[in-house]
């Protein structure tokens, strides 16, 4: 187990607004008032419409507490609150998960990086033998709060997975500290989670086939996958206005998280031959590389900033072929390399600048 103070640091920082936005319209949704439930939060209904502000660990355990007193005939509220929380909750990071190559990628950078999601819970994820164990960790966290936490990390994990597969993770076993709840609360853990869970038992952990972990990602959820395009097209027209055609290819250039196309791949989407297309965006004044310099370039400086991802990662995530030509490609942008410009910006470096990282999953 972690401990007192690493576990602290682990999840008592600074998380996105869209956290309490997720729990009040989950009490509002049962009929629970506004009022109590962002009472002693410290937190107005003016900011839950802010899409960047932010909240300490210690006003959404306070708002946590609020559901619970203003609903406690609901014991599925935490089960049901993690479902809530889908890849494009949680902006840029989100996209930084979809677009990782496999769902052990997903696993390294999502554990690497927690204090970018909202979670209260700290974990440890290894492998043993041929599975993978992934164990929470909740006895930090104040005791009648704990079990609604402990369901909501836990069903947001698995509502990410099953996200980022486009099908539900097979767990093996799924083991719960809790005592045997009611029956109906038990087919409640078993439809999250897929398999009945055992309870009473030593840890909160789950099990399942290393070999998941190897299993490319294919951004199936076309929904989320849609609005993963959506939030990074509105930063990139945030920089530049775009109309016509140039509009048309820099919104596929966004469209699959992971896979950027070469011109060759969107002209036969668009039914048209490359040499026309070229055409038609020389008329309006921009070439095909320049769209394709300006996408990579704004999703390099918002994943530095927001998701923390290594070189390595970014190259990967926006199509170059190895970490050289990303480098390469970032001082022409800026004229400096990008271990350069993240120190002069103040940004996180990232684990190393040539892409090598700790991986919780061996390969």
């Amino acid at each position: 187990m972690p401990s007192r103070a690493s576990a602290k640091n682990q999840w008592d920082f600074r998380r996105g607004i869209a956290t309490a936005r997720v729990l009040v319209q989950l009490g509002c949704d049962h009929g629970a008032s506004l009022d109590a439930l962002l009472a002693g939060t410290q937190i107005t209904p003016a900011q839950l419409e802010q899409s960047e502000g932010e909240i300490e660990a210690s006003q959404e355990i306070q708002l946590i507490r609020n559901l619970l007193q203003a609903l406690p005939h609901i014991p599925t509220l935490g089960l049901q609150a993690g479902t809530r929380y889908h890849i494009t909750t949680y902006g840029l990071w989100g996209y930084a998960l979809l677009s990782s190559p496999t769902l052990g990628d997903a696993f390294s950078m999502g554990s690497r990086m927690l204090n970018q999601t909202f979670s209260l819970t700290t974990h440890k994820v290894e492998q043993v033998g041929s599975q993978v164990q992934i164990t929470s960790f909740s006895e930090h966290l104040p005791e009648d709060i704990r079990q609604f936490v402990l369901d909501r990390d836990r069903s947001a994990a698995i509502t990410l997975q099953r996200e980022l597969l486009g099908k539900p993770v097979p767990y093996n076993i799924v083991m719960m500290q809790r005592a045997e709840p009611s029956a109906e609360l038990a087919d409640a853990y078993t439809q999250v989670f897929g398999i009945r869970p055992l309870f009473g038992q030593t840890h909160d952990r789950s099990l399942l086939d290393a070999a998941v972990m190897h299993a490319p990602l294919p951004q199936a959820n076309e929904h989320t996958a849609q609005m993963c395009e959506a939030m990074c097209r509105k930063l990139v027209e945030a920089r530049s206005i775009r109309s016509g055609m140039a509009d048309t290819v820099r919104n596929r250039l966004l469209r699959t998280p992971g896979h950027i196309p070469d011109m060759e791949e969107i002209a036969a989407e668009m039914r048209v031959t490359s040499r026309t297309l070229r055409r038609h965006l020389t008329a309006e004044g921009v070439t095909f590389r320049s769209l394709l310099e300006e996408v990579r370039s704004t999703l390099t400086e918002e994943l530095m900033a927001t998701a923390d991802l290594t070189h390595g990662e970014i190259a990967t995530r926006l199509g170059y072929a190895d970490v050289t030509t990303f480098i390469e490609a970032f001082r022409r942008w800026k004229g400096m390399p990008p271990s350069a410009f993240r120190r002069e910006q103040g940004l996180a470096r990232g684990v190393t600048g040539r892409g090598i990282r700790r991986r919780f999953i061996p390969r």
